[in-house]
């Protein structure tokens, strides 16, 4: 070889082995990214998060409104736990119970197959209904989550939002608590009042509230996001994946001797 090309060389050879090394590294980013990406529609839980259902049993609430939702985590295999609150609150599902385990309550919150009175069956919580008490069931969720060491939670409300005055402080406390340790909240209203739905968006936001109703398919408050829209980081993997073989082709593509 003559020595005129051997510096030549070994810088060929180093600048392909580091090609090769980002190829890979950006190869594996995309992966990665992709197999975090929740393709199911509209997921109740967030995206890399632990769940907690909070589900909102006072004596004001209509129990039939919680069947589609439980329907829809079991089906898409959401992960979460479950807390009931109605004047209190206490766990029934520790945070990350499968899904299908929610199944096993659908039949207290369905109309009995032979009833005529729109009645219910016995429940557990039947002497448990009363006022409604957010906070308590807020509280609890939040306190199963640090239980649970979970360092990336989340919480889905379902309640109609109907809460005494004196409940206002409390629940903004409970609110600015899930801020402050990154916990996302998200609330599925039930056939809210007008004056319940805009006292609770005054204190957690309108963002908090998912779109659509428990009859239908719920859409996530950032499904229409540019953020949950395009994956950056897959996009960001992409675009690395495309540049390192656009700069292989453009300096170590194979030279040609011209014949003389």
């Amino acid at each position: 070889m003559p020595r005129a090309l051997r510096h030549a060389v070994r810088r060929t050879t180093v600048l392909r082995i580091v090609l090769a090394a980002a190829l890979i590294a950006a190869l594996l980013l995309a992966f990665f990214v992709s197999r975090r990406s929740d393709v199911r529609n509209a997921p109740l839980v967030p995206s890399g998060t632990t769940g907690m259902i909070v589900l909102d049993l006072s004596a004001s609430v209509y129990e039939s409104a919680f069947g589609p939702t439980l329907q829809k985590m079991a089906r898409q295999g959401e992960r979460a736990g479950l807390v009931v609150f109605s004047d209190q609150a206490y766990e029934v599902l520790p945070p990350g119970t499968p899904g299908r385990e929610l199944l096993n309550y659908l039949p207290l919150f369905a109309e009995g197959e032979n009833s005529t009175t729109g009645t219910f069956p016995p429940n557990p919580w039947s002497d448990f209904r009363a006022g409604t008490r957010i906070s308590a069931g807020i509280k609890a969720a939040h306190d199963s989550l640090t239980r649970a060491g979970v360092h990336r939670g989340s919480i889905l409300l379902i309640s109609d939002l109907e809460i005494l005055p004196d409940e206002v402080l409390a629940l903004g406390d409970e609110v600015g608590a899930l801020r402050r340790d990154g916990i996302d909240l998200r609330i599925l209203p039930v056939n809210p009042s007008d004056e319940a739905r805009h006292i609770i968006e005054q204190i957690a936001g309108k963002s908090a509230f998912l779109k659509g109703d428990t009859e239908t398919i719920k859409q996530a408050p950032d499904k229409g996001s540019l953020r949950l829209a395009a994956p950056w980081w897959f996009i960001v993997a992409a675009a690395l994946v495309v540049v390192l073989v656009t700069v292989n082709e453009h300096r170590l593509a194979r030279l040609e001797a011209a014949r003389r």
